[in-house]
């Protein structure tokens, strides 16, 4: 997933919290199968809801972008 600052998302288990993206930034993942090679990073994302105006912070799967 593409998700850059300036972006609009929605939280895919509560579609009516949407907003505008602020910061992407990646986390090492510490846990994983063992033996199967080192793990790639998992992707944040936070953003500005615009129901309720507070700042998120979330994974981005758990994200998708609005194409307005």
């Amino acid at each position: 997933m593409n998700i850059k600052v300036g972006d609009t998302v929605e939280h895919l288990y509560h579609m009516s919290n949407k907003g505008e993206v602020i910061k992407v930034y990646y986390v090492n993942v510490t846990a994983g199968s063992g033996g199967g090679g080192p793990l790639s990073k998992a992707t944040r994302v936070v953003f500005k809801s615009q129901l309720d105006d507070n700042i998120y912070d979330m994974p981005a799967k758990d994200l998708r972008l609005v194409r307005e």
